[in-house]
C-alpha cells in the first residue's frame, strides 16, 4: 500500500492515494518500510552525497591498503577494479540526481586515485623487471 505524506502548515497529512511519483527511490534500513521515494531535490542531494561518501571511504581504505603493500600487485588490481566500479555507479545510477559540478568533482577524485594506482603498478613492475634482470654470463 502506498502513502503520501503532505505537509500543511505545521502538521502532516497522510494520504492513501496512489499517485505515480518521480524521484529517488531507495530502501531504508527500517524493517517496517520497504521502499521510499524522495521527491525533494535538496533531500535527494543529501542522501546521495551520504551514499557516495560511504562508497569513497570504502574505496580509500582499499586504495590505502594497496598503496602500502610493497610486493603485492593483486591489491593494486583490486583497487583499480573498485575505482572503475565506483565510476560506473556514479555515471549510471547517480548521474541524473547530482549537479554537474559535484559529478565533475567526484570524477576528478577518482581520476587522481586511478593515476596514483597506475603509477604504483608501473613502479612495481619496473622493480620486478629490474630485480630479475641482471648480468647474464
Amino acid at each position: 500500500m502506498k502513502y503520501v505524506i503532505k505537509k500543511k502548515n505545521k502538521s502532516y497529512k497522510l494520504n492513501k492515494d496512489i499517485i505515480p511519483m518521480k524521484g529517488y527511490k531507495f530502501n531504508p534500513k527500517s524493517k517496517k518500510i520497504r521502499n521510499l521515494i524522495v521527491v525533494n531535490d535538496k533531500l535527494i542531494n543529501k542522501i546521495i552525497t551520504i551514499k557516495i561518501n560511504t562508497m569513497f571511504e570504502r574505496l580509500l581504505m582499499i586504495v590505502n591498503d594497496a598503496f602500502n603493500s610493497d610486493d603485492n600487485p593483486s591489491g593494486i588490481v583490486i583497487a583499480l577494479d573498485e575505482i572503475a566500479l565506483v565510476r560506473g555507479q556514479l555515471l549510471t545510477k547517480y548521474n541524473k540526481y547530482l549537479t554537474e559540478m559535484k559529478m565533475n568533482l567526484y570524477l576528478q577524485k577518482l581520476g587522481l586515485l586511478e593515476e596514483e594506482m597506475k603509477f604504483k603498478m608501473y613502479s612495481l613492475q619496473e622493480k620486478i623487471i629490474h630485480q630479475f634482470s641482471g648480468r647474464g654470463r
